[in-house]
């Protein structure tokens, strides 16, 4: 029972970090690299506050003059003042509005004289410029949304991309990705902050989610939309993955060289997007001793490639290698090349097996007519003309 215990324990965990980074990936998520983590042991009700008339310059009366994010534009004591008599409340005295400590600081005890568990509200890694909204008439609502149903104001209610980028348009404000995200000395966008690393996210406006699949399908749009990808990356950093010896784990996983013979049948324009048939697949194979020229000492003998030879070669059927062939040629070509064919079935070398089907004789002249590349394979150009396929 313990045992059973521990696992059920376990799958409820594991539940619940999966569906904790779902959400984190969800549209309704703010990136950590953008708004870091707060810590608010604060009570208050912003729906409260406006129902009994205040305006958002009440509490907030230095946003109008700041320039700069790292402005603390949040209430102190002097500002709940305007409404709250806090001298009084400390005295024991009653007050209406409440206004005692423990009103915004649940579980403080004044009579212990210990200071309040501290607001950690670190500032946005962005450019932002209040002042300049303000000036620009742009409403507080706008930016946060309506506080008319918000308790307590968290990250949630800092604004989205998707809402900067309304205004952001390249004609009422500037569309750069520099005018608000902070940059490198090369001019790039900062990527890393001690609070997580900047990727989008499901949802953001630019249709450029770097999500766990984006890996994969990332290459269309760095063909169509380089400049975007080079705000943040440089040549150097595409490099280091297709150019790499190993690719990351989530490209080949574990054991791939089992593996990719799989997905090398199912998809070979995949491969080859990264790879060369002849100088990579081929050169790899003949060195581990699966290529047809590879030396007998370095191939396996405990793995057939191919069926039993009679099978294989001499008796017509249908694990015959010309039947594989007529099916799928790709899967022979990725260890023979053309001239492994001819070593058989030549005319003028090898075994002179006759590849051609039966009857083939009455198309010949005109198969020859219109490409006599691959009768030359064979075939002398005298031995064409005799024929009158010249």
């Amino acid at each position: 029972m313990e045992r059973q215990s521990r696992i059920v324990l376990g799958l409820v965990a594991l539940s619940l970090v999966v569906a904790g980074l779902a959400w984190a990936a969800t549209a309704n998520e703010r990136s950590l690299a953008i708004y870091p983590a707060q810590r608010i042991p604060v009570r208050f009700d912003h729906k409260q506050h406006l129902e009994a008339g205040a305006e958002c310059t009440t509490c907030h009366d230095s946003a109008r003059t700041s320039a700069s994010v790292k402005d603390r534009n949040l209430p102190g004591h002097e500002e709940c003042e305007t409404c709250h008599d806090l001298d009084a409340a400390k005295k024991g005295a009653k007050t209406d509005p409440p206004s005692a400590c423990n009103v915004c600081h649940p579980g403080f005890d004044a009579t212990v004289h210990l200071a309040p568990p501290k607001l950690d509200a670190p500032p946005a890694n962005l450019n932002f410029n209040h002042q300049l909204h303000v000036q620009k008439k742009v409403d507080c609502a706008t930016c946060h949304g309506a506080m008319t149903d918000v308790q307590l104001a968290t990250r949630q209610q800092l604004p989205k991309m998707a809402t900067c980028l309304k205004c952001h348009d390249g004609h009422q404000a500037p569309k750069e990705c520099g005018a608000c995200h902070l940059k490198q000395p090369s001019g790039r966008l900062q990527l890393t902050f001690p609070s997580g690393i900047l990727r989008p996210m499901q949802g953001d406006p630019l249709g450029l989610d770097h999500g766990p699949r984006y890996e994969f399908n990332h290459g269309n749009r760095a063909s169509m939309d380089r400049g975007t990808c080079l705000s943040c990356h440089t040549e150097s950093y595409c490099q280091t993955c297709h150019d790499a010896l190993q690719k990351p784990l989530s490209v080949h996983p574990n054991d791939f060289i089992t593996l990719h013979p799989v997905q090398a049948r199912q998809d070979s324009t995949r491969c080859s997007s990264c790879h060369r048939a002849q100088s990579f697949c081929a050169a790899c194979h003949e060195r581990s001793g699966v290529g047809q020229n590879s030396d007998r000492s370095l191939r396996a003998r405990n793995v057939k490639v191919h069926p039993d030879y009679n099978a294989w070669v001499e008796v017509p059927g249908p694990q015959h290698h010309g039947v594989a062939a007529s099916r799928d040629m790709q899967s022979c070509v990725s260890c023979h090349r053309e001239e492994s064919c001819l070593t058989c079935h030549s005319g003028m070398t090898g075994r002179q097996v006759n590849p051609h089907p039966d009857g083939f004789a009455a198309a010949c002249k005109r198969v020859a007519a219109s490409n006599d590349r691959a009768c030359l394979k064979c075939h002398a150009e005298s031995s064409l003309a005799q024929k009158g396929c010249r």
